[in-house]
């Protein structure tokens, strides 16, 4: 991999793909389930990220592609949702690629009904695990998201059993639609944008985690925002205490195309 400032040419790019947790916002959400309510903490994007992604669209269309609700993305980048500059959009991909979002316009990824209904008997069942280390499952349409202290084995040993994926993250687990995917996402939004441009789109799309293997391996140009973990990019954004590695990227970008 090379570090983001050898990435030098950029004029081809018309789609830049940020994930969100660990790349805009800090890691780290609390969830606390209770009856038949559920609280938690929110994490924005800093102003600095808005104001840089307004200037980006002068020149691509920007994506965020994220396990979150669609509800939550458009709480969390309200200021940029719907934002449509010199014939470039800005859209939201939620729940793993479950959900995409432009402009007004929101497409499901074409879940099979069968599948929405075994999720739902899968829901019933990880509700019966009692666990000391589950804290709760995060609201969710298309795939579910159970937050953890640590590592269930009830909930692997459940979900071993059945045709899902299974990603833990650290903090939570995420198990869905194999078929669906951030990278399967990526293609639709391609393809979408083609459709409305007659132009092939080329994306570049940064990510930290599991499940933004598929996410970076669909890009024309993949950036790691953590080398230890994913390893296999053609660029990575340093370890910067001050700076999270979507704003670093955002703004390495934005000089480029300004000089382009």
């Amino acid at each position: 991999m090379q570090h983001i400032s050898e990435l030098k040419e950029v004029k081809h790019i018309n789609l830049i793909v940020f994930d969100v947790d660990g790349v805009i916002v800090p890691r780290g959400t609390e969830i606390i389930e209770s009856g038949s309510s559920v609280t938690f903490n929110l994490k924005f994007p800093p102003k600095k990220f808005i104001e840089t992604t307004k200037e980006l669209l002068n020149y691509s269309n920007v994506a965020i592609s994220s396990g979150r609700s669609m509800l939550t993305l458009k709480t969390m980048f309200t200021e940029l949702f719907g934002e449509y500059k010199n014939n470039n959009h800005f859209i939201l991909q939620a729940e793993n690629g479950g959900r995409i979002s432009i402009g007004p316009e929101e497409i499901g990824a074409g879940h099979n009904p069968d599948y929405i209904k075994s999720l739902s008997t899968l829901r019933a069942e990880l509700r019966k695990v009692q666990h000391q280390h589950i804290k709760g499952f995060e609201p969710k349409e298309t795939f579910l998201t159970i937050h953890c202290q640590d590592r269930v084995p009830q909930i692997e040993e459940i979900i071993d059993k059945n045709n899902y994926y299974l990603i833990w993250n650290g903090e939570a687990y995420d198990i869905g639609d194999p078929n669906i995917t951030k990278g399967t996402g990526l293609q639709r939004i391609k393809e979408l944008l083609s459709q409305r441009t007659g132009k092939p789109i080329n994306a570049i799309a940064i990510g930290d985690r599991q499940n933004d293997i598929d996410l970076l391996q669909q890009a024309d140009i993949s950036v790691s925002a953590d080398a230890k973990v994913l390893t296999e990019a053609n660029y990575y954004v340093p370890d910067d205490n001050e700076t999270l590695p979507g704003l670093i990227l955002a703004k390495h970008l934005l000089e480029r195309f300004k000089e382009n």
